[in-house]
């Protein structure tokens, strides 16, 4: 009768082993692949570097940042119904968002543009100087790069003293998000 149960708890066990065999083939490599190919895994890194002018046509946006990229898609109609050549977006992040309620937060979302591109209004230019800058750079899915890139700056500063400087300029190009942060000249 001790048999009985023992034999059929070695059966279930090599059953569930049997099965475990599959969802791990089946289910948890496919979704770890898939997590590792969107760059869940990947890490930002930190160089000082110098950064170069920028002139970029935008659009101002004042509340929450959820509203970025559908900014984002608005100036890019805008500046191809203006036919202009335009290269990377860009975005300029005029607030911290740790700090500021979100219906007080302002970004500059736009297109960076050569420097003889007429722009029509609603549509607004400016440029950035070129400067030296701190900048963080990840290969990942817009869900994890923005966490990985302010999260490695912010951890940078903490580590070298210092604060979190705006305006910061985000560039996505061939999928990295690089996030340039101004040095101050101590």
């Amino acid at each position: 009768m001790v048999s009985l149960p023992l034999s059929w708890l070695v059966f279930k066990g090599l059953q569930l082993n049997k099965h475990l065999k599959y969802f791990l083939v089946f289910c948890v490599i496919p979704v770890l692949v898939i997590l590792w190919w969107w760059g869940m895994f990947a890490s930002a890194q930190i160089t000082e570097q110098d950064a170069p002018a920028y002139r970029y046509a935008y659009l101002e946006v004042e509340g929450p940042y959820s509203k970025l990229s559908g900014k984002q898609a608005e100036v890019l109609a805008l500046l191809k119904a203006q036919k202009v050549n335009y290269n990377a977006p860009l975005t300029l992040m005029m607030s911290d968002p740790r700090v500021t309620q979100y219906k007080q937060r302002i970004a500059r979302v736009g297109y960076i543009v050569t420097s003889d591109s007429v722009i029509s209004a609603p549509l607004q230019v400016d440029s950035i100087p070129a400067r030296r800058v701190l900048s963080a750079q990840v290969k990942a899915h817009p869900l994890f790069a923005y966490g990985k890139t302010y999260g490695a700056l912010v951890k940078y500063c903490e580590q070298q003293g210092m604060g979190l400087q705006l305006p910061t300029v985000e560039i996505v190009e061939h999928s990295v998000l690089t996030v340039q942060m101004p040095l101050r000249k101590e």
